[in-house]
């Protein structure tokens, strides 16, 4: 078994309202990853998350579901967490051990209450967030409004990188400002045929671009300097900018999808693997005692158990993240809230 360096490892929580389409995004980027070789429904009841029989009987998330893979020499670590807010405790323990967010917003309801209060918890956690526009196929999806609407609610800080072409039935593809170029999809195809922007989208795209480059230039000296000086960014820079952003909480970039017909998935995936910080680019979380726990291999053994369930066939399962240090079966270790020695099997 490979063992990931901490900087190629992202944790990463997928957190929105019920019925944003959570659950599908994850099984698109499943699929995406090489994991499974067939997409499962919600309405058909065989999606990798949504696997207890409560989930399966109401059709929505109730428990939070960690699902990982492999993208370009990357060990992505998600945690699929449920959007009802009779369940903010999995999402809230969820955002724990994550390092940053997606945050899913259904395209024909624009921001929701789960929405504010989810997101609520990362400022309170200082998470970076990635924002989703998802369900764009929807009859009922207004990407217009809903950007609208999270402008109104977070501000200029959320920036899109994306905008779609078409909404609803209509919707076929989507220019990516950062990339410059115009993804562009068949009725039946998931992969796009990428194209240079045509003509009757450049005014629109370059003023996108332009707001997307002066808020990446502005998370950095660096490149705020070379910004003035040469008027742009490489894509790279661009990016360097956005995740410093993201970081400091100054800057949400917005990305669109279809999770059902999985369009622009592959896309998302590739800005997450690049863009999103892993364990060692974030401020590091403190113990109890107010002390720092840095994600170092070489440090004391710290875990933060986030999750105990009780599977099928196995019994009682508990999930941690491991904070500093390392850990192997029949380690001793104090368990900090109740002063006591416990043994890991």
């Amino acid at each position: 078994m490979k063992v990931y360096k901490t900087n190629e490892i992202k944790n990463i929580a997928i957190i929105g309202n019920a019925g944003s389409g959570k659950t599908t995004l994850a099984e698109a980027m499943l699929f995406e990853s090489g994991l499974i070789k067939r997409r499962g429904t919600v309405d058909a009841k065989n999606t990798v998350s949504d696997y207890f029989p409560v989930e399966k009987e109401y059709g929505y998330s109730v428990f939070s579901t960690v699902f990982s893979y492999e993208w370009k020499d990357k060990m992505m670590n998600f945690i699929d967490c449920p959007g009802s807010d009779d369940f903010i405790g999995g999402v809230i323990s969820s955002l724990n051990v994550t390092d940053a967010a997606v945050m899913v917003i259904n395209a024909a309801n624009g921001v929701e209450v789960g929405t504010i209060n989810q997101f609520q918890y990362t400022d309170k956690l200082h998470k970076p967030v990635v924002i989703v526009i998802n369900q764009l196929d929807n009859e009922r999806a207004d990407y217009d409004n809903t950007l609208s609407s999270l402008h109104e609610q977070y501000g200029n800080k959320v920036v899109p990188v994306q905008y779609p072409i078409g909404v609803g039935l209509s919707f076929d593809g989507i220019v990516d400002v950062l990339k410059q170029k115009l993804y562009k999809w068949t009725p039946d195809a998931t992969t796009p045929e990428i194209l240079d922007i045509p003509d009757s989208e450049k005014e629109r795209a370059e003023e996108y671009y332009r707001i997307l480059l002066e808020a990446a230039a502005e998370n950095d000296e660096g490149l705020m300097e070379k910004y003035f000086d040469q008027g742009t960014l490489t894509e790279e820079e661009m990016r360097e900018g956005i995740q410093k952003g993201m970081i400091d909480r100054s800057l949400f970039p917005l990305f669109c999808t279809s999770g059902e017909k999985n369009r622009a998935v592959h896309r998302l995936m590739n800005f997450l693997c690049l863009v999103a910080p892993s364990p060692d680019q974030i401020p590091a979380p403190v113990n109890t005692d107010g002390e720092e726990v840095k994600p170092d291999a070489s440090g004391p053994t710290s875990l933060f158990f986030f999750k105990t369930t009780v599977e099928s066939h196995i019994g009682e399962v508990s999930y941690f993240k491991v904070m500093s240090g390392t850990v192997k079966e029949g380690d001793d270790l104090t368990n900090a809230d109740r002063h006591s020695k416990e043994r890991l099997a």
